[in-house]
């Protein structure tokens, strides 16, 4: 017998509704997709969806959470040497990418993302935290926020180009040369001087 409620198969029955949100999410958009549909998606009573979710917004949230190992990787990376933290954090979400599961996911959030803003605004945060966690704290607020931007341009680029677009050499080449190719232009944002044009706080001057 199936459970229907908290007992015996809540985690099972909330990852069916949970993926079955992603996929919608991610082709549907986000207001396309109905509690309703996802229900029948995911092969479960439509009460399920309200019960552990509560509304829409509450399933987005959790549709837009990360893969565990992807904090974990992330922290693993910001705990190397400097000098070698930016071949580490490149290598670091490559593998992430590479695994199917957690790239299902990751994929999932990035093009739900695209179409609401509110997932725009949750995905812009837990990618600043995440970059940020990288670079060194010893530095002022104003450049750490500025250098964890230069190395989200990059991963951001490399991402989408290799695994959303497929565009380009970058999606065929091994993930070890698009991480030794990559790692260097990480490094330097992460270490080298800034250009004294941007001044001592990291800003533009007037």
């Amino acid at each position: 017998m199936t459970g229907r409620g908290p007992r015996g198969e809540r985690g099972e029955q909330a990852d069916k509704i949970v993926a079955a949100a992603r996929r919608s999410f991610a082709t549907r958009g986000y207001a396309a997709t109905s509690l309703r549909s996802v229900a029948q998606e995911a092969g479960v009573d439509p009460g399920l969806v309200n019960y552990y979710f509560r509304t829409k917004t509450g399933l987005l949230e959790e549709v837009m959470q990360p893969p565990k190992a992807f904090g974990a990787a992330v922290a693993a990376a910001a705990e190397q040497p400097m000098d070698r933290r930016g071949h580490a954090f490149v290598q670091a979400t490559l593998n992430l990418w590479e695994d199917p599961v957690s790239a299902e996911t990751l994929r999932s959030i990035i093009l739900t993302a695209a179409q609401e803003p509110a997932a725009l605004q949750r995905l812009r945060q837990l990618f600043s935290e995440l970059v940020l966690a990288v670079v060194s704290h010893s530095l002022p607020d104003t450049e750490r926020n500025l250098r964890a931007s230069l190395i989200a341009t990059q991963i951001v680029g490399m991402v989408m180009n290799r695994y959303i677009w497929q565009v380009g050499t970058i999606a065929t080449l091994p993930a070890s040369s698009v991480a030794d190719l990559l790692a260097p232009t990480i490094q330097h944002y992460l270490t080298d001087p800034l250009p004294s044009t941007l001044g001592n706080n990291g800003q533009s001057p007037d």
